[in-house]
């Protein structure tokens, strides 16, 4: 479950406190992106896809939100205890709280929404849908960053919107709640840049992990409290699922935040998370006996050639500007 990760791109060094790594790999390679930021960046979003792959075989037995508090516990205990460790009680402090749970409560609805879209559609659809986030960002981020955009940009939005549309036009004329749902989390998602932006360079990276776990526990502990008080815990083999789900997403958190923040540039390692479609499609058929139709290979070869157009574009100006920054592609 991928929550919204692309959210640290612009952020210093997101995972030095965490060190996950050897600080040698901040070294940049004169020759390509290093072979090992490659191989961590691969296993973060492999981590992501089998996390979503759990997540939809669990919601066969047990509720979005359920599973979500279930995981999301551990991994709230978990930064709680990294925080007091690493920096003690003034971990906790940030000037920024307001931010830090506004972005926190769309990481919750994300993560409802995404999972929720899992247990009715196959991953290669939600994928599709909400491999669009970028796209929205790029709109939030006019109005209410005032940033200028290039046609580049634009014509990459507009194309990424048409690969959405192709997808998953048949389904809505079916009504497809799953669709409903994963648009609803690619939009949450999408709004995660622009309050990055406004929480600043500065957040102790930890930190805002937590609130995003929060933000989750917020948003789905309510829900969920029926099933606590119907089912209690779940058979130890479910459990180990459960609880391997949650330690993936931090394993998938974890290995992109350093991947990014250690990479010669972010363009250069951000279309990996498109190999999470050839997860969704493996599962997809080897699991859950759903064979992409031809609506769902259109739409996703649109939608992931227009995410690699915008990415080349980005990485093509800043090699003639670093200064812009990629604020005018």
């Amino acid at each position: 479950m991928n929550i919204s990760i692309k959210d640290y791109t612009h952020l210093k060094n997101p995972s030095r406190e965490l060190n996950l790594m050897p600080t040698s790999l901040t070294t940049p390679s004169l020759k390509g992106e290093s072979l090992k930021i490659i191989a961590i960046m691969l296993v973060g979003y492999t981590a992501f896809s089998f996390c979503d792959a759990g997540a939809k075989y669990l919601t066969q037995t047990y509720s979005p939100s359920y599973l979500v508090t279930m995981g999301t516990i551990m991994n709230a205990s978990l930064m709680v205890i990294w925080i007091v460790w690493r920096k003690g009680l003034k971990g906790f402090q940030s000037q920024k709280k307001k931010w830090l749970w506004f972005r926190a409560t769309t990481v919750g609805i994300t993560a409802l929404c995404i999972v929720t879209a899992f247990s009715y559609i196959p991953i290669a659809d939600v994928y599709g849908v909400t491999f669009a986030a970028p796209f929205v960002s790029v709109i939030l981020a006019v109005i209410f960053l005032k940033e200028v955009v290039g046609l580049h940009r634009w014509l990459s939005v507009i194309i990424g919107f048409i690969g959405v549309i192709v997808l998953a036009g048949p389904q809505f004329e079916t009504l497809n709640i799953g669709l409903v749902y994963a648009i609803i989390a690619c939009t949450s998602s999408a709004m995660g840049p622009i309050i990055v932006r406004k929480i600043g360079k500065n957040v102790y990276m930890p930190l805002l992990f937590l609130y995003a776990f929060l933000g989750m526990l917020v948003v789905n502990t309510p829900i969920a409290l029926s099933d606590f008080q119907t089912i209690g815990l779940p058979p130890l083999f479910d459990l180990v699922l459960i609880l391997g789900n949650g330690l993936l997403v931090l394993l998938g958190v974890g290995s992109v935040s350093y991947g990014l923040a250690h990479a010669q540039s972010t363009a250069s390692v951000a279309p990996f998370v498109y190999t999470q479609v050839i997860w969704a499609v493996l599962f997809g058929i080897l699991l859950f006996d759903n064979i992409p139709t031809l609506a769902t290979i259109a739409g996703l070869t649109i939608v992931v050639s227009a995410g690699l157009y915008m990415m080349y574009r980005e990485r093509q100006l800043r090699k003639l500007n670093p200064i812009t920054q990629g604020k005018n592609i």
